[in-house]
């Protein structure tokens, strides 16, 4: 075979890897952990004002950012909210329209409206937290709870006291919740695109991958 044959083969094989890569494989465009393929479950919950919230309705055409948490937590959970207060007060008014903050208990059985509400003026996280009222392990809104939770990947352990012996789901006070969970940021199409672990929180990169799905929204409405 021809030197110079042999030497295009080789530099074919040198550079065809790189430029076979599929789209798959490209590099994620976020700083928090791209999550793919997974859509959001249309839900309806109960605002800290004891007000219905469906997602869907609430949400369309919004990018929603979503922090799992409970108020009865002293570490981490007042952070992430401090955090998305400190991303929420520097939004320009017509990026707060492009905008849905969400919190959602992960202990609805002391996180009743009343809670919520003191919370939220506690802390000025000046967005719609959401729970429920009824909380039989059988009702309907439990169920709605549970499935949320299942769709977003909420890891939840309710740990019995040991000194009384009694059962967190029946004896609000005498029980810890044990959870795993991160904020969630959903693009305006109802996807789950991005997850920022409770203890990774960097403010301003958070805040750049919301902004990033918010652009995706002017990119609709400006393209021919």
């Amino acid at each position: 075979m021809n030197r110079s044959i042999i030497s295009l083969v080789m530099a074919l094989i040198i550079i065809l890897p790189g430029c076979m890569t599929s789209d798959t494989e490209q590099e994620s465009p976020f700083h928090g952990d791209f999550i793919d393929s997974r859509d959001v479950n249309d839900f309806d919950l109960i605002t800290s004002d004891n007000q219905s919230y469906n997602f869907q309705q609430e949400t369309e055409n919004k990018v929603v950012i979503i922090a799992f948490l409970f108020t009865n937590c002293y570490d981490i959970c007042p952070i992430v909210t401090y955090n998305l207060g400190m991303i929420h007060d520097t939004l320009t008014q017509s990026q707060k329209e492009s905008i849905e903050f969400l919190t959602i208990t992960v202990d609805p059985w002391r996180d009743n409206i009343t809670t919520l509400s003191e919370w939220k003026l506690a802390t000025q996280s000046n967005w719609t937290h959401l729970t429920i009222n009824n909380l039989d392990s059988d009702s309907e809104e439990m169920q709605e709870l549970n499935g949320i939770w299942n769709n977003f990947d909420v890891g939840l352990l309710i740990e019995e006291n040991e000194t009384t012996g009694t059962s967190g789901r029946h004896h609000p006070g005498d029980y810890n919740v044990n959870h795993t969970t991160g904020t969630v940021i959903v693009d305006h199409l109802g996807n789950q695109r991005v997850w920022w672990g409770d203890y990774d929180w960097i403010v301003d990169l958070v805040k750049e991958d919301l902004l990033y799905l918010v652009s995706e929204i002017c990119l609709l409405y400006t393209s021919p």
